[in-house]
């Protein structure tokens, strides 16, 4: 098997990471709008969720890919992949559930498909910079 090239391998730690750093940041939103400034549910979810789009899409842009393509087309695109990521996410877990699949096994699924199809679509189109 040949071994990964290092800017791929270096990628793939860096998606990991920011995927790490941006789950602290946004449940530490969630709890802190929700706890702290007593929002609602709702709207604390909202905000963590919001704050960590931003957040990840810097952090993939200038660390993760490293990419010189335009905000105006990587921003829509990213958000595009995000979308098709959540939509499949969605499509294995709910399909591994009417398949009878134990919930946690369901998720774990769901949780590398949403990875997967993210890092793919943010490497080869959102922060393309050839475009």
């Amino acid at each position: 098997m040949r071994a990964l090239q290092p800017t791929l391998l270096r990628q793939m730690i860096g998606f990991a990471a920011v995927g790490v750093v941006n789950t602290a940041v946004g449940v530490a939103v969630i709890w802190g709008a929700w706890r702290l400034l007593d929002w609602s549910a709702l709207a604390s979810n909202a905000a963590g969720y919001g704050v960590g789009f931003v957040l990840s899409y810097v952090l993939h842009r200038f660390v993760t890919f490293q990419s010189g393509a335009p905000i105006r087309r990587s921003l829509p695109r990213y958000a595009l992949v995000l979308a098709a990521g959540y939509g499949a996410n969605l499509g294995v877990l709910f399909g591994l559930l009417a398949l009878n699949a134990p919930f946690v096994w369901a998720q774990l699924a769901a949780l590398i498909t949403f990875s997967v199809l993210v890092f793919t679509g943010s490497r080869l189109f959102a922060f393309d910079a050839a475009g």
